[in-house]
């Protein structure tokens, strides 16, 4: 009895589920399987990506550099005296030596040129007496005191250039002296027998004149000087004097040794002299120097004839 009742209530609940739809009917039959899930969308294909030659805008380009300004020029071109065109001529050039201390360098300014004149650093007013020999057409060098055989400053002058003394010191000295000549070209030596046959001293003066930015003329006082191959290994613009005008004074006529200058420039194109503010040598000259153009050469500054010697274009020389 019990158990028909137990029957009948679950068969009761059931139907009314069936009929509410809460819960399926339980049959013999099994359920439909759930409809499987969409597949997702494919992922899309890569597409290859044109390849365009990209357009290259115009380069902006720094304004053209312009030429070098002629104050950057080393002295020795920016303060050289424009040579005239030799065209195919021989060319001498005239140095005289010991300016500014002499009554005579009046005289010696007074002179046709263009001359090269060298000047003592001590000497008094070397401002005013460089800039009146440039006012007549002249070029200016340092004529730099260096130790001589006597071992005497009645000969060299004061702060010669010494082999006995620390670098330090001559490099002092020749500062100084550098600084007291205005506009010059270069140095030659004054004296110096002693110090020109010392490489190391020579090479001294060859690294500070290459800084500075000078020619350096061997004054050639004695055989085998150090001055020109030292200078020469520095990259210094460099010539060595071939004749003195007046080596002893009146063992050979000025006009004598005029002519060994123009044999010399005949044979090889170019000659450096260096003569001094004596009377007879002046007085020379001033004869000779009229004449140099008929006689078939140039009178040249030194600069000219270093331009020359060491390959260089003279065209840039006195560009100032």
């Amino acid at each position: 009895m019990t158990m028909m009742l137990r029957r009948g209530v679950v068969a009761g609940l059931i139907g009314g589920a069936a009929a509410l739809g809460a819960v399926p009917l339980l049959t013999s039959s099994p359920a439909p399987a759930p409809a499987p899930a969409a597949p997702p969308p494919p992922a899309p294909v890569p597409q290859p990506v044109a390849l365009t030659t990209p357009v290259l805008q115009p380069a902006v380009l720094p304004p053209t550099v312009p030429a070098r300004p002629a104050t950057l020029l080393p002295p020795w071109r920016r303060y050289a005296i424009s040579p005239a065109a030799a065209e195919g001529k021989p060319v001498i050039s005239i140095v005289i030596d010991d300016l500014g201390a002499t009554r005579l360098t009046e005289r010696t300014v007074a002179l046709p040129g263009p001359l090269t004149l060298a000047w003592f650093p001590f000497a008094p007013r070397l401002p005013e007496q460089v800039a009146a020999a440039a006012a007549r057409g002249h070029e200016a060098l340092l004529h730099m005191p260096m130790q001589s055989f006597s071992n005497s400053t009645s000969q060299t002058g004061p702060d010669p250039l010494r082999i006995d003394l620390r670098p330090e010191v001559n490099l002092a000295r020749l500062r100084t002296a550098i600084a007291a000549v205005p506009e010059a070209v270069g140095l030659n030596n004054h004296m110096g027998s002693v110090a020109t046959r010392d490489p190391a001293l020579m090479s001294l003066v060859a690294a500070e004149t290459h800084r500075q930015g000078m020619l350096f003329l061997d004054s050639v006082v004695i055989p085998h000087s150090q001055g020109l191959p030292c200078a020469l290994q520095a990259g210094v613009p460099a010539a060595g004097n071939d004749i003195f005008l007046d080596p002893v004074k009146g063992t050979y006529s000025v006009m004598e040794q005029l002519a060994r200058v123009e044999h010399i420039a005949r044979h090889r194109g170019y000659a450096i002299a260096i003569g001094h503010p004596h009377p007879k040598t002046l007085d020379g000259l001033a004869a000779w120097l009229p004449g140099v153009a008929a006689k078939g050469f140039v009178l040249w500054p030194v600069s000219a004839s270093v331009a020359f010697r060491n390959r260089i274009d003279l065209s840039t020389l006195g560009s100032a």
